[in-house]
């Protein structure tokens, strides 16, 4: 099935969902390609009134993240349907905490749980979606579990979309953010069993802002067994072994616990 097919295919499911009876669609917003283009092609497809993002927002998710997801959903990127934050601590939960193998599955079904009751307040019925995509049913992914569970509907997995369709047709309909790179939340970065903490979350955000504004997006600061690894794209490896060799890059990360750095080899290889 070719791009084409696939849009054909996703409207048609769209179109269907809130046909009978009239509902609101909703879209689990991240901010990243999928859920991005999941909500524009909704739009586009049943009318931004009809459409709403729903934002969680948390520890987990550094500041800069939160402003550049909101400013997405605005008219100047040619997205312009209701938006709203759903302020979730995941640190309040003892089975997130404890960080277990399935810490992604608990962390899944609150916050989408907690989606849900907000849309449930709204005047007219609903149905939640959300961006996955045949990669992504490929994954070890223990969340998807509770998409299932709480019947969150997935309609680029169901027109066949994996990663390389979403940005294909992401760049091909304009959308700025086509060539992200992809994230994660910050839990992901410390090793199961290891005790999250909000203090643990900040500084690793720390790290990978600091990362950032040097040029390097799309890295990844992850705890070991009292060490820390870098992980960039494998485009900015040779850029980074340079710029790591700077007092500057050490000393913050001194500065923040991390006394012993490492650098991955191999980098980031995709998108």
């Amino acid at each position: 099935m070719n791009l084409n097919n696939k849009l054909v295919a996703l409207q048609e499911l769209l179109q269907a969902y809130s046909r009978v009876p009239p509902k609101t669609l909703a879209v689990a917003f991240s901010g990243g390609v999928d859920s991005t283009l999941l909500l524009r092609v909704a739009c586009d497809t049943i009318g931004s009134e009809n459409v709403t993002a729903l934002h969680a927002v948390s520890c987990l998710i550094p500041e800069q993240d939160q402003i550049k997801a909101q400013k997405t959903v605005s008219a100047l990127n040619g997205i312009n349907c209701s938006y709203q934050t759903v302020p979730v601590d995941p640190l309040d939960w003892p089975e997130f905490i404890v960080n277990s193998a399935q810490r992604c599955y608990f962390c899944k079904k609150r916050i989408y749980e907690a989606i849900q009751q907000v849309m449930s307040h709204k005047p007219s019925p609903f149905i939640l979606m959300d961006g996955t995509n045949t990669d992504d049913l490929l994954e070890h992914r223990p969340g998807l579990l509770a998409i299932q569970e709480l019947c969150v509907l997935t309609p680029l997995a169901e027109a066949k979309f994996n990663k390389q369709d979403i940005r294909a047709l992401a760049e091909k309909l304009g959308l700025k953010n086509y060539n992200q790179p992809s994230n994660s939340c910050l839990a992901t970065r410390i090793p199961a069993h290891q005790q999250i903490t909000r203090s643990l979350l900040t500084r690793i955000a720390k790290a990978e802002q600091f990362l950032h504004n040097k040029g390097f997006l799309g890295c990844r600061v992850k705890m070991g067994a009292g060490t820390v690894e870098v992980q960039v794209m494998q485009s900015d490896l040779d850029r980074f072994m340079t710029a790591a060799a700077c007092p500057d890059i050490s000393k913050y990360f001194k500065n923040l616990g991390f006394n012993k750095v490492f650098v991955d080899p191999k980098g980031r290889v995709s998108l």
